[in-house]
């Protein structure tokens, strides 16, 4: 049983709201178009799948690119699958991707070096993380570094 996650719709409520903001947002969204690739994230514990296409044209005007929440048809470039619970603790900044690699917590494949090349441009978007999940009404989300 998922630590945050009530089940998938919940995940991909807080995901959703998460990845507009970091998706519009001039600096980081911007750079993160650069990268030019089509990422799926494959969580377990709730099971759910999110897509961030970076190749294609933003779908919604002041995006820098566009997010599918569930299954989708796009090929990707690069995927990673981990645990629901690990990619909540990353997003606030707790979690080295590296080490989840090493450990087998985080599985990959694909272009990995693309991937890996965004995490100084998403980095910012750790303080984000939990202000989005504030603004949610979700501050029982929150981890406080220990």
């Amino acid at each position: 049983m998922s630590q945050y996650y009530k089940d998938a719709d919940d995940l991909y409520k807080i995901y959703g709201y998460f990845l507009g903001r970091v998706l519009q947002d001039p600096k980081i969204g911007a750079k993160m178009a650069k990268a030019g690739i089509i990422i799926k994230f494959m969580y377990t514990n709730p099971d759910a799948e999110i897509t961030i296409d970076l190749k294609n044209p933003p779908q919604k005007e002041g995006f820098y690119g566009t997010y599918y929440l569930g299954p989708c048809e796009l090929a990707a470039d690069v995927w990673s699958k981990q645990p629901a619970d690990h990619s909540h603790r990353f997003w606030h900044g707790l979690e080295n991707p590296i080490a989840g690699i090493t450990k087998g917590i985080i599985k990959q494949g694909g272009k990995v070096t693309a991937m890996l090349k965004l995490l100084p441009v998403i980095k910012p978007a750790f303080h984000m993380f939990p202000i989005a999940l504030e603004e949610m009404g979700r501050q029982e989300l929150i981890v406080k570094k220990s």
